[in-house]
């Protein structure tokens, strides 16, 4: 007769019931895939329009303006200079400017806030000398052979706008409105060596791509082909002339807004030009504006044949700004400009 070890029942028993139940983990949640279309929450709208123009944009069935005569030449001298343009256009991009740098991204926002209200405010400036000044700006910290610093910041910033002032205004800034704008913190032979030591920098070579300069490229290439693909003109059609010109003038808005972040420097200026443009126009269909047919596939194939690369991370980058909204900066100065178009 075989005797069972009682002891080690029990025991076998006791770690059944102790025995922790093994549980089979959880496959993780996916991440929500991020919406860039999404544009019910946004902080910031860049849609400002005043009444005529808003009047326009819902309108669905064809309505003509008159247009002055000197309206109309514009028009028709830029279908003629458009077989002139170059094929391709600079990708500017001036990622990392402030790596070598002992300057604040903080600091570098505040100013570029600044200078596009100083730009604002005077009437003689163009839309391109504010742009113009933050790829000279740019440039130079880039290839700048001394470390700056935050200090050096604000005579700097002032050099940039004076020499852009000059390069594209009739009525450049003068030595003492500069003195002025920085509240006489500096002097006409500071401004002067700033200036110098600027020039020679970047070996002269002040015409340098900006946003504006490639902004303005892609919306006369759309005005330009969307005409061609309706078989129309400004005088046949002159409504959509106007609605082009709204949509002209909001993307501009964006585009200011975007490229005082610091963050947008790593991305090409036609990337960031483009998407200023896109957004604004689907912003627009959301709000129920009536945009002329197919005009996002026409300006999808400008970005396949300009060869704009990263537009959809761009869009993406976008969006999440507009989410974050205006810093308190860009709300000091952002509503006090003069917008010009």
């Amino acid at each position: 007769m075989q005797f069972f070890d009682i002891t080690n029942i029990e025991k076998n028993v006791q770690n059944q019931k102790t025995k922790s139940i093994l549980q089979v983990p959880k496959s993780p949640k996916k991440k929500n895939q991020l919406n860039y279309m999404e544009m019910n929450n946004f902080k910031f709208d860049w849609i400002t329009l005043d009444e005529e123009e808003q009047e326009v944009m819902k309108q669905d069935s064809p309505k003509t303006y008159n247009f002055t005569i000197q309206e109309q030449f514009l028009w028709f001298q830029n279908g003629r200079t458009h077989s002139a343009y170059p094929l391709k256009i600079e990708h500017g991009s001036f990622v990392e400017s402030l790596k070598r740098h002992k300057i604040d991204e903080y600091k570098r926002h505040s100013l570029l806030c600044w200078m596009g209200y100083v730009m604002g405010s005077y009437e003689s400036a163009s839309n391109e000398t504010y742009f113009l000044a933050i790829s000279i700006l740019d440039k130079f910290l880039q290839q700048s052979p001394y470390v700056l610093t935050n200090q050096e910041l604000l005579a700097i910033g002032i050099c940039c706008l004076s020499l852009a002032s000059k390069h594209k205004d009739a009525l450049p800034l003068t030595s003492q409105q500069l003195i002025q704008l920085s509240s006489d913190k500096l002097n006409e032979n500071i401004l002067i060596k700033c200036q110098f030591t600027i020039l020679s920098t970047l070996q002269y070579q002040i015409q340098v791509p900006n946003y504006f300069q490639i902004f303005d490229y892609i919306m006369r290439d759309l005005e330009y082909r969307y005409y061609k693909s309706i078989s129309s003109d400004i005088i046949t059609n002159s409504q959509v002339c106007m609605k082009l010109k709204a949509i002209y003038k909001c993307s501009l808005q964006l585009l200011r807004f975007v490229s005082q972040y610091y963050d947008s420097t790593i991305f090409s200026q036609s990337a960031v030009s483009y998407g200023s443009i896109f957004y604004t126009i689907k912003r627009m269909e959301l709000l129920k504006f009536s945009i002329p047919n197919d005009l996002i596939k026409v300006l999808q194939q400008i970005q396949i044949d300009l060869e704009i690369n990263n537009t959809e991370i761009v869009l993406k980058y976008i969006y999440r700004l507009c989410q974050n909204g205006m810093s308190e900066k860009q709300q000091e100065f952002f509503r006090q400009t003069i917008f010009k178009y």
